[in-house]
């Protein structure tokens, strides 16, 4: 599972696992989403992405931070049309390198502090996560 901690609080964060994928560019795979603070589980969501929003979310994150994605200028923030979870926004912090994430969507709205080669281990261990979940499909 692909964990992202917060800089500060290393109690807090938010971790990705894939439950079910099926491969194909019109396809997708099923998600859970676990946010902790204090390393207790605040909220949890079983979802779907398409595939398309997963390797977009990877790209974001990988070689985060971002500024353009497919011809789109971000403006510190990634959109997909997925129901949960769909908004990815960053906020530079004054520390260099240090950013503010928001992960927000039509039920959730969560925030952790962290340092950009952080995120980048993230996006690669989530696209890791994914293949590995193809390959099983």
């Amino acid at each position: 599972m692909a964990k992202l901690r917060d800089k500060e609080k290393i109690g807090n964060y938010i971790e990705f696992s894939f439950l079910k994928c099926i491969p194909g560019d019109y396809e997708g795979c099923q998600l859970n989403f676990k946010y902790y603070t204090d390393d207790k589980k605040i909220y949890e969501l079983d979802f779907a992405w398409t595939n398309l929003t997963i390797k977009n979310y990877i790209e974001v994150t990988s070689n985060f931070p971002v500024e353009m994605l497919n011809n789109f200028i971000l403006n510190n923030l990634y959109t997909s049309f997925e129901n949960h979870l769909n908004k990815l926004e960053w906020t530079e912090l004054k520390e260099e390198k240090a950013y503010r994430l928001r992960f927000s969507g039509s039920q959730q709205d969560f925030s952790l502090n962290v340092v950009d080669d952080v995120v980048r281990q993230f996006g690669h261990d989530l696209e890791a996560e994914w293949e590995e979940g193809l390959s099983l499909a």
